[in-house]
């Protein structure tokens, strides 16, 4: 790691703010498409501060920039900064906003760029600072982007037609949809700027993220059933246009804003959500004179609830992606006591054995290879230049997945190192059964994530154990590897509904000495029992036995688990050579005969 940045950087962003009379600056890692996924050009927080991880907000103010970062990043980012320039927060207890209410000056000017911050974010930001009559200033330049000389082009991934065959669903049919959903709403129209809905919405798919098929694009779709899509026309072919349907029209980019003044000319009652709609997109149509309707975006559940063919798809794309697991996990056994490994030889290891699957795009996100202490790290990405030898006696959390035509993949499989400590076992076995207790979990219709989250970590509790991230996420289908509205966390209100993906990830980090996490992808069924929902798994691969304690589960704990070895062997057994299948009858065999 130790990716450490310039000074020149942070003093440069304060000059600017100086010269336009600003006292602070808000940095967050997003764009204007407000989604996860964020192409390398729009990476000012890494920019800025050398931290590389997903999520952030960075808050420039009386000098110094205060990082802050959710309980995933709060080994890495302490790493990765200049610790007399950036300071580390955890993102809650307070939240950024809430320290800057309390920090900020008197009439203090903190600006903001409004292509960046959703409608939420900001009238959080404005109501905290007006305690103190501080103001939140929308900048109509970004001073990152004034002084980012190098800064990459703009991405120029081709967009593909994403088939009806995967999808299961006609972009007309979706359109039509969502024009229902605005109609019920009260609207007349919907802007959409999140790449992975508009993905979804038109069946298309690109390059312009890393390891998630996006392209950059908005759409305004309205109440009547047709829709206005703004992209780069020139990434789409000719073949690609005609397959956009009967209800889409494909505008340059450049033609967003103008739509938006148009929709706004006409009084068109525009329907916003609050949670992804940025700021500039709501002043845009406001001063235009749109009346705003505040509305959840239709497209996120809708997307969330899988039909039966990205269902069925999702179940080919796992068990294709299971051979290469299987597969890995034979070699690994016998390599990881016979040869040096370092974690970049794991990463390049399991994505040699995906690139020879069926339908194989790429990785679903940069494959985790945390050995011995990295492991506590939770979003650990190895480096030439960091990257550990594997070492007998430690443990090797490996997290990976892959993206297929029919289905998006995660896993994590924490795996032994030659003969495991006593402890390891235990601790590997406490997650193990939370793992089992949502897999196994029956529960009335209406229930959500936030009230099965303490299931998974019930036993880790009992021993004053504890993780700081959610249990599960939402999963896409050849879209996003994370994916909402639901989770299994705590706070979470979204109610699980049949047709839903989430993960099932427990784990415990112990600093300094090791990180177990246990991932299987899930997916939500009726129960036989009336009005209940339970889940069955999608992820077929065999846990590492050696970590297993027996002693410390109970029957209906091991039956679980006996049964869900037999079935990765009964859906692998037949696609493999004679000595992964030997190796995967080995491992699935019952644990207690």
């Amino acid at each position: 790691m130790n990716i450490k940045p310039p000074t020149s950087p942070i003093k440069a962003t304060q000059e600017l703010l100086a010269e336009a009379a600003l006292d602070g600056f808000i940095i967050p890692q997003a764009d204007e498409f407000q989604g996860e996924y964020i192409s390398e050009n729009n990476m000012r927080l890494r920019w800025l501060t050398g931290f590389t991880g997903s999520a952030g907000t960075a808050i420039l103010y009386a000098g110094k920039v205060h990082l802050f970062v959710d309980g995933r990043y709060t080994l890495q980012a302490p790493e990765q900064v200049d610790p007399a320039l950036v300071e580390v927060h955890g993102h809650r207890d307070p939240t950024p906003v809430e320290w800057l209410a309390d920090h900020v000056g008197e009439q203090a000017r903190i600006g903001y760029d409004p292509r960046l911050h959703s409608i939420d974010n900001i009238q959080t930001l404005k109501k905290a600072l007006k305690k103190k009559q501080a103001e939140a200033v929308a900048v109509g330049f970004n001073p990152i982007d004034r002084l980012w000389s190098d800064r990459p082009a703009p991405p120029d991934a081709p967009v593909r037609h994403h088939d009806i065959a995967y999808t299961g669903r006609s972009s007309d049919d979706k359109i039509s949809a969502i024009a229902e959903a605005i109609k019920e709403a009260g609207a007349e129209a919907l802007v959409l700027n999140e790449m992975d809905a508009i993905a979804w919405a038109f069946n298309i798919r690109g390059g312009d993220t890393a390891y998630t098929p996006l392209t950059q694009a908005y759409a305004l779709v309205h109440g009547d059933g047709h829709a206005d899509l703004f992209a780069d026309t020139d990434k789409f072919s000719a073949q690609t246009k005609a397959t956009l349907g009967n209800r889409a029209t494909l505008h340059p980019t450049e033609m967003f804003a103008e739509k938006l003044d148009e929709a706004g000319a006409a009084g068109l009652k525009v329907g916003l959500d609050k949670s992804s709609a940025t700021d500039w997109t709501h002043h845009r149509l406001s001063e235009a004179g749109a009346e705003i309707v505040y509305l959840s975006n239709p497209t996120t559940l809708q997307r969330a609830l899988k039909n039966d063919t990205e269902i069925e798809g999702a179940r080919a794309a796992h068990r294709r992606d299971a051979l290469a697991m299987i597969r890995f996990l034979n070699w690994f056994d016998e390599a990881s006591t016979s040869t040096p490994l370092s974690e970049l030889d794991i990463a390049a290891k399991i994505l040699e054995l995906r690139q020879q699957i069926d339908l194989f795009q790429g990785l679903s996100f940069a494959t985790i290879a945390g050995a011995g202490p990295n492991g506590a790290i939770v979003h650990y990405t190895a480096k030439a230049e960091s990257t550990r030898q594997l070492e007998q006696g430690s443990l090797l959390l490996l997290d990976s997945g892959g993206q297929y035509l029919d289905g998006t993949t995660d896993i994590t499989r924490t795996l032994a190192i030659g003969d495991p400590s006593e402890e390891m076992r235990k601790h590997f076995t406490l997650v193990l059964k939370g793992h089992i207790a949502i897999a196994s979990a029956r529960f009335p219709v209406g229930t959500n994530g936030g009230q099965l989250d303490a299931l998974a970590r019930q036993h880790l509790w009992r021993d004053g154990l504890n993780y700081l991230h959610g249990t599960g996420h939402g999963v896409g289908s050849y879209l996003g590897v994370h994916e909402g509205p639901h989770r299994l966390a705590a706070g979470s209100t979204v109610p699980f509904e049949a047709g839903m993906f989430i993960s099932n990830e427990p784990g415990l980090y112990l600093p300094g000495q090791y990180g177990i996490r246990i991932e299987s992808l899930l997916v939500v069924i009726n129960s036989a029992i009336e009005k209940f929902l339970e889940f069955t798994p999608l992820t077929l691969v065999p846990m590492d036995r050696k970590l297993i304690d027996v002693n410390l589960m109970n029957k209906q704990e091991l039956a679980w688990l006996d049964d869900y070895h037999r079935q990765c062997y009964e859906s692998a057994a037949d696609h493999l050579d004679e000595d992964d299948r030997l190796w995967l009858a080995a491992v699935c065999a019952p644990l207690r005969a």
